[in-house]
């Protein structure tokens, strides 16, 4: 999707689909839908009009703080928090009532994982490996600079290994 230029701008657990005729195996089939909030990607320093799109819980702290200038990290965020929810069963920013208290919820988790590095991850209920953490880490890097691009999320050694105990 970001490959063609695309920001789907409201990934969600509903908005992400899984089957096939093992969801839960190596065969499984992932597919997005939802592209109500989608829109091509506009040029860097390029504003969208919109002042806020995307589900709440999910949006990054760059719309947040109301930044209309973003690319496709809005999505990788949101797919970081979708990654937390189902390890949890419970939204990351779930007992937030407003923009204001999930801004302030992902600057906190923004200086765990300053202070703490992908150990900041390691509280999750499911235990996830330490390649599954840094994956986690670059997801939710508060700077969209520093964020991981989809491309290289899939790259990291997690997606690679048969072992994810490391």
């Amino acid at each position: 999707m970001h490959g063609v230029k695309l920001i789907h701008r409201d990934m969600k657990p509903a908005n992400i689909l899984i089957g096939g005729d093992d969801p839960g195996g190596a065969n499984a089939t992932l597919k997005i839908c939802d592209f109500g909030a989608a829109t091509a990607r506009k040029p860097a320093g390029t504003p969208y009009p919109e002042p806020r799109v995307g589900t709440l819980f999910y949006r990054s702290p760059e719309q947040l703080q109301g930044d209309r200038c973003y690319g496709p990290g809005v999505d990788v965020w949101a797919l970081g928090c979708v990654m937390v929810e189902l390890l949890t069963g419970e939204p990351l920013f779930g007992k937030a009532d407003s923009e204001e208290e999930v801004l302030i919820m992902a600057a906190q988790l923004r200086d765990q994982v300053v202070s703490a590095g992908s150990e900041a991850f390691n509280g999750l209920p499911e235990p996830l490996s330490l390649a599954g953490r840094e994956v986690l880490r670059g997801l939710l890097r508060f700077d969209p600079e520093e964020r991981f691009s989809a491309a290289e999320a899939l790259e990291h050694r997690w997606f690679a290994e048969d072992d994810d105990k490391t």
